[in-house]
């Protein structure tokens, strides 16, 4: 297999994102120079009439996502103490956002689960990695 030395990873919280994630680790561990991102997008969906309550569920999804991503880090920092680690949330089309995210920084690998989580805090769908897989400059590694 390639050694690759930029990989993005996409995480919802969901077990498919999970695998994904130690799939990440995993390599991190035969590599010592590979560089990890870890993203997230939020997309709030649904239809909203009201600027302030959307505001507010906007915020709090954010949150979420920030504590979500904190503790990914400390993951990370202790299984792969000597690698550069990076969490970024993203916001707008999921899809979209994984894949400029990972052409702006360089990626050369995106890993993602096939399915995420579903509701309102569906952020990840199989329509989500099926766009990124069609729209990827990199290779796409997608985990069942």
């Amino acid at each position: 297999m390639k050694k690759y030395s930029k990989i993005l990873v996409a995480f919802d919280g969901s077990e498919l994102s999970v695998k994904a994630l130690n799939e990440a680790i995993a390599m991190g561990k035969e590599n010592e120079a590979l560089e990890i991102d870890v993203v997230t997008a939020l997309n709030p969906t649904a239809q909203i009439s009201s600027a302030l309550v959307y505001a507010s569920i906007l915020n709090e999804l954010r949150k979420e996502a920030v504590d979500m991503l904190e503790g990914i880090s400390e993951k990370l920092s202790v299984q792969l103490p000597n690698h550069k680690i990076k969490t970024k949330v993203l916001e707008g089309n999921p899809g979209n956002e994984i894949v400029e995210y990972a052409d702006e920084n360089d990626r050369d690998l995106i890993i993602m689960g096939s399915r995420g989580l579903n509701g309102i805090r569906e952020w990840f769908l199989g329509s989500v990695s099926h766009a990124v897989l069609q729209r990827s400059h990199c290779p796409v590694l997608i985990v069942k």
